[in-house]
């Protein structure tokens, strides 16, 4: 048998003890009965009565005794059992008691280790002393073969229990092992379960202030959009009249009459000219970026010479460093390419190092260079400034990122000239960088690479023969009734396509088969139902119809002439008065009195006699109009005019007014603010699944929900 397991002596006890107490009362039983049989028969002595009642009364002792000391009852059971026995052979000369002792050694092999062992060799002791001595004649070789097999037959019965036991012990105290296992695990996913709880409370926290700080952001992002709106207002209407004046002075100063031109006047008002183009055009991208930030910015590359451009720059930079002791160092390499670039957006770049160069040096040279290297152009600007600590250089670049305040000298600044000079250089596939040593001065430099064109070029062989250059394969969009400003709204949105308007449906075919157009874009003016032509749809190019804000719809909203926007050229102006045709009173009706004579002094710079008035309220308005109905009415921006609002409508009550044309000056087209539009998507033959799937795939990544407050409470959503 395996060595016992914990467990097992208890176990093995507990089921000798249940086997003691059950054997007794069937002793206790036997014992009653004998007891009672003997005392009915008359022919047995008294004396034969006493031993059943003694076994009888030792067997209730015994149980009395198992549940305190059940190893002794074990003993006092087997030994009186025994004893009774023995006493009984010796008392009787019936043959049948002998057999007795069969029950007695199995019952001792349950009880004892070895017991029936021993109670054997008991009996057979006895039954041997019984026939030497002649008392009894007992046959003693089947009586010893009889113990013998019913010792061996105990003891391996014995064996069996014992093996159970053993079993059960093992089992039970794997059931044990198992079950504490079990509430440790359970301990466990009790803990796991209160951390998915505080976790998941966690999580509804976040998602409480995650939709918190969507709403916020949404305010944000409506209060930028309003401040885009509101800058734009106040910064386009004083440049418009710097640009303007500026532009009259320099182009036709014939018309302030005999004034004496000095060159420097002139060259002054040139650069005031120039400059205010450039400040107006980065006005404009700043304001383009704010705007159009969802679909990033576009650029226009133009075939340019670094060279002229380069000293075109540097002129600008000129003036300004007037009367300090710094010098600009010009250094162009002569094997430079033609490259592509947007000007005005590189012109920037090379503007915000200069003025960073010269904001950090007060004396010294700023040296700007030009030279190739390998399929690069490499532009730099070198001064001659404290530098820049070295742990400073990582976040150079960042938005609104200043360096320490003591080497910054006296220039002030929001941090944002680097990180739009970094943005405008990777937007050419370049790379930008700065090389510094504090006391010694800083060298930033960009890279912008050279177009395969050029190269093709410069690779062309004796022969004569140039290899073909690898074009990049561009999508194409053909747009239909569509205005210059849905054009520009589409350019700026679809960078890596070529945006191609159709003046005339007619040449539609002949476009497709040039262009292998991505899909055809129909514009439709808002608030406008118009049918769709069967003919777009069966050129099986996708076609899609939506609607954007332009001038043409705006002009067409508020039943004007045309809407033109700021910044306003005299060139513009007269164009569209031309168009016309036979106008001679004109009526200005502007709240602003540098506007209004801005656009007075455009129209003189005509050759037409024009008889021009000027009003600045509603009422003068009224009044000039009544006094002399003129041929041409211009208004300001009525969207933040009220009174160029009212004299609009004031004009629509007139009687046989209808073809009076009126002409809006318009800061520009709020694209802030929301409009009806829609968008429909057209394709021969329907749709495919997995091509509407994609749709709203894309759809995801464009289009988000405007939540308002409250709508957790007024709503309820059912999910039955």
């Amino acid at each position: 048998m395996e060595p016992p397991v914990p467990g097992f002596s208890d176990s093995l006890e507990e089921i000798r003890s249940r086997l003691i107490w059950r054997l007794s009362f069937i002793l206790i039983g036997f014992g009653i009965a004998t007891t009672w049989y003997m005392l009915v028969r008359q022919d047995l002595p008294f004396a034969y009565a006493v031993i059943p009642f003694l076994f009888t009364v030792s067997s209730r002792i015994i149980q009395v005794m198992i549940p305190e000391k059940p190893v002794l009852a074990r003993h006092l059971f087997i030994w009186s059992l025994a004893a009774h026995l023995g006493g009984a052979l010796l008392v009787f000369p019936d043959a049948w008691l002998v057999y007795l002792a069969i029950p007695v050694v199995f019952i001792s092999a349950m009880l004892f280790n070895n017991g029936s062992l021993i109670t054997s060799a008991l009996f057979f002791g006895i039954i041997a002393f019984l026939n030497l001595t002649g008392a009894r004649h007992y046959q003693l070789a089947e009586l010893t073969l009889v113990l013998a097999l019913t010792a061996g037959g105990g003891w391996l019965s014995a064996y069996t229990l014992f093996t159970v036991v053993h079993w059960y012990s093992a089992m039970q105290l794997r059931s044990q092992y198992l079950l504490e296992e079990t509430r440790d695990h359970r301990a466990e996913l009790s803990q796991s379960l209160r951390s998915l709880q505080a976790a998941y409370e966690t999580q509804r926290h976040i998602q409480l202030e995650l939709v918190w700080a969507r709403k916020h952001a949404e305010d944000a992002r409506r209060l930028k959009e309003q401040f885009a709106a509101n800058i734009s207002h106040e910064l386009w209407t004083p440049l418009n009249l710097i640009l303007g004046f500026s532009e009259v002075m320099y182009l036709s100063p014939e018309i302030y009459g005999d004034t004496t031109w000095t060159p420097e006047l002139r060259r002054d008002i040139h650069q005031i000219y120039r400059n205010s183009q450039h400040l107006l055009g980065l006005i404009g991208d700043i304001l383009d970026l704010s705007r159009f930030e969802m679909t990033g910015f576009n650029i226009s590359p133009e075939s340019t010479s670094l060279a002229p451009f380069l000293k075109e720059t540097l002129a600008i930079v000129e003036n300004t460093i007037r009367g300090r002791a710094i010098q600009l160092e010009f250094s162009v390499s002569e094997d430079l390419p033609t490259v592509e670039i947007d000007r005005t957006r590189i012109r920037q770049v090379i503007l915000n190092l200069l003025n960073n160069a010269y904001h950090h040096a007060d004396a010294g040279v700023i040296e700007i260079a030009a030279r190739r290297d390998g399929r690069e152009v490499i532009i730099s600007v070198r001064d001659a400034g404290s530098g820049i600590p070295a742990n400073e250089l990582p976040h150079l670049f960042d938005e609104f990122y200043q360096v320490n305040p003591s080497l910054k000298r006296n220039h002030s600044g929001a941090g944002l000239g680097l990180a739009i000079s970094k943005r405008f250089v990777e937007a050419h596939n370049g790379r930008i960088w700065v090389e510094s040593q504090e006391g010694v001065g800083s060298c930033f430099s960009f890279a912008l690479p050279i177009s395969d064109g050029w190269l093709a070029l410069q690779m062309t062989g004796s022969n004569g023969r140039a290899p073909v250059p690898v074009e990049t394969a561009r999508r194409s969009l053909l747009v239909l009734d569509a205005d210059s400003t849905a054009i520009s709204l589409l350019q700026y949105a679809l960078k890596d396509c070529d945006v191609i308007r159709v003046t005339d449906a007619r040449d539609l075919p002949e476009m497709i088969l040039s262009h292998h157009p991505k899909m055809l874009l129909r514009h439709i003016h808002p608030g406008t139902q118009m049918p769709t032509p069967e003919a777009l749809i069966e050129t099986g190019v996708p076609l899609i119809e939506c609607s954007l804000p332009t001038y043409s719809s705006t002009s067409k909203e508020l039943g004007v002439y045309a809407c033109l926007t700021k910044p306003i050229h005299a060139q513009t102006l007269l164009d569209e008065v031309e168009r016309i045709r036979n106008v001679r009173n004109i009526l200005i009706a502007f709240s602003d009195r540098g506007l209004a004579l801005l656009v007075e002094r455009m129209l003189r710079t005509s050759d037409a006699a024009f008889e021009i008035r000027r009003t600045y309220d509603y009422d003068a308005s009224v009044i000039a109009f009544n006094n002399q109905v003129p041929d041409l009415v211009f208004l300001d921006d009525i969207g933040r005019n009220t009174n160029g609002l009212l004299f609009l409508e004031y004009l629509r009550t007139q009687r046989n007014l209808e073809n009076l044309p009126v002409i809006l000056l318009s800061n520009d087209i709020q694209f802030d603010e929301r409009h009806e539009s829609r968008l429909v998507v057209h394709q021969r033959d329907g749709l495919y699944p997995a091509e509407i799937l994609k749709c709203i795939n894309a759809m995801f990544d464009t289009l988000s929900p405007r939540y308002f407050s409250g709508f957790e409470s007024t709503h309820q959503v059912s999910t039955a």
